[in-house]
């Protein structure tokens, strides 16, 4: 039986925000440090950084739309009453017990890191505003602390991005390596269980 576990909005999202961040950490890297061994115009991949930037907050923005409008937003924010399942979560991915806790859609260390992603994709808006406009962001540099603190806050954004990937595909793997076919097709193959009148005929 296959069940419909990852909606076609929630997988569009997925996977525009996963090619966003792969091409933003490598512009963004490349911008930083230009390779010796391969040579591009720096204004193009500067061009490039920022279209994929403006269309990471756009993903970003219909994210917030559709989990308000679909009232989903509990399903990956962590929020307080997630603290109470954190130590079952680590005893499970710590392979301290074997029995696999239900926690819904996402467990709360997915919910966690999809709250700090979106956390971060905000600070990383906010940010690449004076580094755009310099020269028309002087109030909201004096704010933030200056061109170099906002760098810094810039570049730890993709710092978490980079760390969180490897976290991210670990969390997806140690509950269940089945639940990533659905990223791709949204279902996921699930045993239909025995109904009560076929339970009597096994007796």
């Amino acid at each position: 039986m296959k069940l419909l576990l990852q909606p076609l909005p929630i997988r569009i999202f997925h996977w525009v925000m996963f090619f966003c961040v792969m091409i933003l950490l490598s512009t963004g890297l490349y911008i930083n440090n230009p390779f010796d061994l391969f040579r591009f115009p720096l204004r193009t991949i500067r061009e490039i950084h920022s279209l994929f930037g403006l269309v990471l907050i756009a993903n970003f923005l219909g994210q917030i739309y559709y989990y308000i409008f679909t009232t989903k937003w509990s399903e990956v924010l962590f929020l307080p009453w997630d603290i109470v399942n954190l130590r079952s979560f680590f005893r499970y991915v710590l392979f301290i017990t074997d029995g696999h806790p239900n926690f819904g859609r996402y467990n709360p260390g997915q919910k966690a890191l999809f709250s700090v992603w979106w956390l971060a994709v905000l600070i990383a808006a906010i940010t690449s505003i004076p580094l755009l406009f310099p020269s028309e962001t002087i109030f909201l540099q004096r704010i933030l602390g200056g061109l170099q603190t906002i760098r810094i806050l810039h570049y730890f954004v993709a710092v978490i991005f980079a760390a969180s990937i490897p976290l991210h595909l670990y969390l997806v793997f140690t509950e269940d390596p089945a639940k990533l076919q659905a990223m791709f097709t949204g279902y996921i193959n699930k045993e239909a269980k025995p109904s009560a009148t076929e339970d009597k005929k096994l007796l």
